[in-house]
């Protein structure tokens, strides 16, 4: 696939000949399969790095995943220079909307994050899927 090739599947019927030039079992190719081929896309680094503050809440050891308040992720954010420390609390709040946005799409099977809305307060919750992510793209993760 890195080659732009088509992957296939060959449905093979072995016979109870040897060939002669080999003397290995004689084979029958019956049918060929075209496999269908899937895309990975790679989160954004912004993405990438809510998942890895999501990621590091998690005590070393342990299953369950941590929360986090939104506001904490948004401090944690301006740490890392994705949001502006200047800006007003109603546009760090929308810049972090656009972020989970992204990666919590209600609709998708496999969301990255969890926003878990408790009246005011909302936290943010690191799914399996997004850890899995973070060790698919290389980040390294505080699990075993």
């Amino acid at each position: 696939m890195i080659w732009k090739g088509t992957p296939y599947y060959t449905h093979m019927k072995y016979n109870d000949k040897k060939d002669l030039a080999d003397g290995l079992t004689d084979e029958d190719v019956n049918a060929i399969d075209e496999i269908p081929v899937y895309s990975i896309n790679k989160p954004k680094p912004e993405s990438l790095t809510v998942l890895k503050i999501l990621d590091g809440t998690r005590k070393e050891g342990e299953g369950r995943l941590q929360m986090m308040k939104k506001g904490r992720l948004i401090q944690e954010l301006e740490n890392a220079g994705i949001i502006d420390k200047n800006a007003s609390i109603g546009a760090k709040h929308s810049k972090l909307k656009g972020l989970l946005n992204s990666i919590s799409i209600a609709d998708s099977d496999s969301p990255l994050v969890e926003v878990e809305y408790k009246g005011k307060q909302s936290n943010v919750i690191l799914t399996t899927q997004g850890g899995s992510t973070l060790k698919i793209f290389g980040v390294k993760t505080t699990t075993k």
